[in-house]
C-alpha cells in the first residue's frame, strides 16, 4: 500500500513500499534539509508516514 510523508517544508514524499518511501524521503532530506542528515532515522521517517 502506498504511503506518504508530509514534510514541514510543504513537500509530500511518496512511495509504493516502505523501502521506496524511505529512499525518497532520504533523498529529500539530503537535497533540501542537509542540516538534518544523520539526525533522522529510518524509524523516525516511518513513524511520520501515513497511508496514501
Amino acid at each position: 500500500m502506498a504511503k506518504l510523508i508530509n514534510c514541514e517544508c510543504g513537500r509530500v514524499v511518496r512511495g509504493e513500499t516502505d523501502e521506496e518511501l524511505l529512499a525518497n524521503a532520504e533523498e529529500h532530506v539530503n537535497r533540501d534539509h542537509p542540516e538534518l542528515v544523520g539526525k533522522i532515522s529510518r524509524d523516525d521517517l516511518l513513524a511520520m508516514a501515513e497511508e496514501a
